[in-house]
């Protein structure tokens, strides 16, 4: 059952909001440029970015995807799966679009300084996202679906056909 595009915007606004926090003070943090200013700036950035993210690009889907093949539906290796996938396109996309605007649009740094940014970004910003999407991602579904009156699809727990069972 597919998530409406109103639960899919309640869902993005709740569950990005420790993700933007939390990405936008590490790349602080490592480019050393950790202020109020540039910390109110990056969230906001973040965050837009990050509903985008939610509202367009089927992160989720890939991810249920690669983890439905590997796993049992709702089991503990399905979640740690599907959040992997999910992870990983959120933080390639942010960092490299805030690496960007932080390292070449204010910073006036040439690529070879973002490249080396964005590489040495993804790391110390994926493995934080990668819990709080485990942590926050059940939470934020359940105050979505209770704020959009939308019940969560039944998991029947069984792999796809033909797919072994973990």
């Amino acid at each position: 059952m597919e998530k409406s595009k109103k639960l899919t915007a309640v869902y993005a606004l709740i569950m990005d909001l420790p993700l933007s926090i939390i990405i936008t003070l590490i790349a602080e943090a490592l480019s050393g440029s950790l202020t109020l200013q540039n910390t109110i700036m990056n969230f906001c950035l973040a965050y837009v970015l990050t509903f985008l993210i939610n509202m367009f690009i089927p992160a989720p889907k890939w991810g249920f995807s690669f983890a439905a093949k590997r796993s049992v539906i709702g089991s503990a290796k399905f979640v740690f799966l599907l959040n992997v996938v999910v992870a990983a396109v959120f933080v390639v996309i942010l960092d490299l679009i805030m690496t960007y605007v932080g390292v070449v649009a204010f910073g006036h740094q040439p690529m070879a300084v973002y490249m080396k940014a964005v590489l040495g970004g993804f790391i110390p910003c994926y493995v934080p996202t990668l819990l709080i999407a485990i942590v926050w991602n059940p939470l934020s579904d359940k105050w979505s679906r209770a704020i959009c009156n939308e019940p969560a699809p039944q998991m029947n727990g069984r792999p796809p056909q033909g797919q072994p069972q973990a």
